[in-house]
């Protein structure tokens, strides 16, 4: 078959160009580059030394090496084998993916206070990254800080993936955790993907989207208990915006929260808006929240909640905090939601939020939130 293949390639090639010599050309400027981090650097001359995922020498160096020499070759796949690799501000770049054996396969750690992955397009996929730099600190001895920052906390990398300037960058099946501020923090990105991830122990916030973020998507990701501030934050500040993004099938889990010393209070999607209505239009479909609640603070459009079989918050699902003057969802659509308080239908789901404009209620469970949520008391936090 590979044979076959290979044949009809140059066949079509011959057709296209009109001699062999020109087909060969044409068929080797198509060929995807596979670039091993253990075995290829040294041998194609990338870089002087392999990298070497002993979990003790710095592999930022020859990492990088071969995300660059692949992007200028256009592009293709960083393959970095088993092992325990420290990095520290690996820029991962459009065109290339750097690919992992698997989550308990290929492990990073943090190499020093840097971010450890800096991405402005491409694709991470298929491994574990530690904001911690040892085993010795992670786990079970994970340290979560103080200060909403991680202050003295066993973590060293300031953010354990950030997205800056992307587009279309995907993020596919990492599992991303103990980070000395964000697992997560994006700002700036277009069509971005996160697919099949695991969020978990941050010093500050699990995951921000602080803008301009437009056009992104969540799916299947699992965003979990241990925040030192914020669950999941949409909190753009103005001019910037998030907008024309969605969750699908995700879980936001806050029902070990307070575990490692991590904080119960914030546990919310936070969806932040602005006076000139930038930030909009976002989806949350098919997802479960266990003890996460929705905050809104601003006034926030087109949000819709569809078809999300848990949605179990510390009391209210929606929530306005004092200290939030305006907290408003603006033609929202709230549809074949279940609401549960403790593993019970709910008696309340709304602590001050108001709907306004054309919002709509319909198909939830139970059936009394079809007539648009009651305003109950506020939340006194």
């Amino acid at each position: 078959m590979r044979a076959l293949a290979a044949a009809l390639m140059l066949a079509w090639a011959l057709s296209m160009t009109g001699s062999a010599d020109e087909a060969n050309t044409a068929a080797e400027s198509n060929k995807v580059l596979f670039v091993d981090v253990r075995h290829d650097l040294v041998n194609l001359g990338i870089c002087g030394e392999n990298a070497r995922g002993d979990g003790m020498a710095n592999d930022s160096e020859p990492i990088q090496a071969a995300i660059d020499f692949v992007a200028q070759n256009g592009g293709g796949y960083v393959v970095v084998p088993p092992g325990v690799y420290r990095v520290a501000l690996i820029k991962l770049v459009p065109g290339v993916h750097l690919v992992g054996a698997g989550w308990d396969e290929t492990v990073f750690r943090a190499w020093d206070t840097s971010v450890m992955f800096q991405v402005s397009g491409g694709c991470l996929e298929n491994f574990t990254a530690y904001g911690t730099p040892t085993a010795q600190r992670s786990g079970k001895h994970w340290v979560i800080g103080t200060g909403g920052v991680g202050r003295g906390g066993s973590a060293t990398a300031a953010h354990i993936i950030s997205v800056h300037n992307a587009s279309d960058a995907h993020i596919n099946h990492v599992r991303a955790m103990e980070s000395r501020y964000d697992c997560l923090y994006v700002c700036g990105s277009r069509g971005l993907r996160v697919t099949d991830c695991y969020f978990d122990r941050a010093g500050r916030n699990i995951v921000s989207l602080v803008g301009s973020d437009e056009g992104f998507m969540f799916a299947n990701c699992y965003i979990g208990s241990h925040w030192g501030l914020y669950h999941f934050d949409i909190e753009p500040n103005e001019p910037r915006y998030v907008r024309d993004g969605l969750f699908v099938n995700c879980t936001f889990d806050g029902r070990k929260a307070g575990e490692f010393n991590s904080d119960t209070w914030g546990a919310f999607l936070i969806f932040t808006g602005h006076s000139e209505l930038k930030s909009r239009n976002i989806t949350v479909m098919g997802c479960r929240f266990h003890d996460i609640s929705i905050r809104v603070h601003g006034v926030f459009p087109g949000v819709k909640f569809l078809y999300n079989p848990v949605m179990e918050g510390h009391g209210p699902v929606f929530i306005r905090v004092k200290t939030n003057p305006v907290g408003e969802f603006r033609d929202a659509v709230v549809r074949g939601n279940h609401f549960f308080t403790d593993g019970k239908p709910a008696e309340n789901i709304n602590s001050g939020v108001a709907f306004t404009g054309d919002s709509i209620f319909e198909d939830n469970y139970p059936e009394k939130f079809n007539d648009g949520p009651r305003q109950e008391k506020e939340n006194s936090s």
